[in-house]
Order: C-alpha cells, then sequence, then structure tokens
C-alpha cells in the first residue's frame, strides 16, 4: 500500500544541504537553546496529534512536522497494559487469570513487532491459513471424532497463567525508562519538516540539514500492519528521484496515513509553483 506525489519539473537536480555541525567553542546555550525547542515542540505536537487525527489541520498551511519513532517507542502498549492490568486486578482479584492471558498476548505481539516486519498481504495470508487450519481440525474432531488443536487449546488452558500485580508494575516502571527516551531521541532527532521549497532535519548535538525538494516525488509505504497499529497510523516516508531512485527514507512516520492529506497539499504547492514558473516563461518567449 503505497501513496506518490512530487513535483512536476522535468528537472532531476537535487542538493542535499550538508550537516551544520557545532564547532568545538560554541556556547553552551546556542545546544541548550535549540533542544528545548526540540522538546517543546515535539512535546505540542503530541498533544496535538489526537486532534489532528480526528479533524485534521484547517486553513492554509504552509508546512508539515512530523517525527521519526524509536522501535523503543513501541513499548507505550506493554507499559500501559500493565499498568492498567495492575490497577483492575488489585480490585478484583478473580479476574488474574483473564488478564494474565491478555499480558502474555500483548507481550507476543509486541515480540512479533520487533522480530517480523508484518505486511498487510502477510498478514491475510497467514490469517486465513490459521482459519483453514482451525475449521479443518474442527471438521475432522466432529466427523471422526479425533482431537487436533483440541487437546492443544486444553493443554494451553490448563496451564492458567495468573497476572501478578507486583511484577507487571514492576516491569512496566522499569520499561518507562526507555520509552522516555525514545520520546527524547524523537524530540532531538526525529523531527523533519516539510516545506514546499525544503525538508529541514534537526539532529542534537550535530546541527542542521537541508533538503532541496527539486525533482523529488514522495512515497507512503506501509510495510509492518503491527507497527502501524503502534505509530498511530505511522508509515515510512520515502523520497525519489524520477529515475526511481531513492534518495531519502524516513521510517515510522507517526500518524502518517492521517497526516498525508496535509502533507501532500504542502507537496503539490511546490509542483504548482513550477508549473507556474514554465508557464510564464512559455508566454515570454513567444
Amino acid at each position: 500500500m503505497s501513496q506518490e506525489t512530487g513535483s512536476d519539473s522535468d528537472s532531476e537536480d537535487h542538493s542535499m544541504g550538508g550537516v551544520l555541525g557545532h564547532e568545538p567553542g560554541t556556547p553552551r546555550k546556542r545546544i541548550v537553546g535549540p533542544a528545548f525547542k526540540a522538546v517543546f515542540q515535539f512535546a505540542k505536537f503530541m498533544i496535538t496529534l489526537p486532534i489532528i487525527l480526528v479533524r485534521g489541520r484547517r486553513g492554509k498551511i504552509e508546512e508539515v512536522t512530523v517525527y521519526s519513532a524509536h522501535p523503543s517507542f513501541f513499548l507505550w502498549l506493554l507499559i500501559a497494559v500493565g499498568f492498567a492490568s495492575s490497577a483492575v486486578v488489585a480490585r478484583y482479584p478473580q479476574e488474574a487469570g483473564l488478564f494474565g492471558w491478555v499480558y502474555v498476548w500483548v507481550l507476543l505481539y509486541f515480540l512479533v513487532t520487533l522480530m517480523y516486519d508484518v505486511s498487510a498481504r502477510k498478514l491475510g495470508f497467514w490469517t486465513l491459513i490459521f482459519a483453514l487450519l482451525w475449521l479443518g481440525s474442527k471438521y475432522v474432531e466432529h466427523i471422526k471424532n479425533v482431537a487436533v488443536l483440541g487437546s492443544v487449546f486444553e493443554y494451553l488452558a490448563d496451564l492458567k497463567p495468573e497476572f501478578d500485580v507486583g511484577t507487571a508494575t514492576a516491569l512496566s516502571w522499569l520499561l518507562l525508562l526507555p520509552w522516555i527516551g525514545s520520546l527524547l531521541h524523537m524530540a532531538l532527532n526525529g523531527r523533519k519538516r516539510f516545506t514546499p521549497n525544503e525538508i529541514g532535519e534537526f539532529h542534537f548535538g550535530e546541527g542542521s540539514e537541508l533538503t532541496d525538494r527539486t525533482g523529488l516525488r514522495f512515497r507512503t509505504r506501509y510495510r509492518d500492519v503491527l507497527e502501524t497499529m503502534l505509530t498511530f497510523g505511522g508509515g515510512d516516508l520515502i523520497a525519489v528521484d524520477n529515475h526511481q531512485n531513492v534518495i531519502k527514507r524516513w521510517d515510522n512516520i507517526v500518524g502518517l496515513y492521517f497526516i498525508w492529506k496535509d502533507l501532500d497539499r504542502v507537496l503539490h504547492q511546490r509542483a504548482a509553483v513550477v508549473d507556474l514558473g514554465d508557464d510564464n516563461a512559455a508566454s515570454e518567449q513567444r
């Protein structure tokens, strides 16, 4: 599943601004100041993200800022389930068995997300395979009276995992530290600012990078359904030239599926400006 937009200009030239690093003698405030500004901008982005996902941006859009998620950002699901389940089981101990299975499946979901890229096609394929196996086993058990998957399910049910409040709470608190680290990484190194003319990136301690958008086209790619869900509709944004060579790639852009409409409007402003310039040049030659 992909989308593409870009400039209609025939120009194939593109230039990537060099990284403007800090000199050894740079005052500390020139480093700390941008860091605080980046954290503030990221906090504003995360606070307004739910509103943007629901109703989108309104009015004229001059630029769009997005963030790339670090893999440890995915920990939020395990942390949230751990704290929420602990609160419920502490009040209703009889539900420890149910939430034990919930925690096991969430942990499995997280591990599969880290180890594999599950595209929509793969997810549909394996869902179909398991559905056929389940229906086939039910048919054999009903016709031949031979246990196939039923014995497996009975074995798993007999395991009776119990949700331990203390263990889950301690684990959630410990995982909260790397998750906060992922937020800082996103704020200081994951920001990308798209305007009709350029793409700006900020890297804490190194500097800023500007990429000229001339001759570039942009595609979205949702390579992992599980990661897309954990990043609230996130995906990869790929910049290619007119020969389909990949120039830049940004992985796990948070909320890309919902932000793409606004981002597409900004990216097409360049195409409109280029087309207008070509028309004016042609009219002057006449």
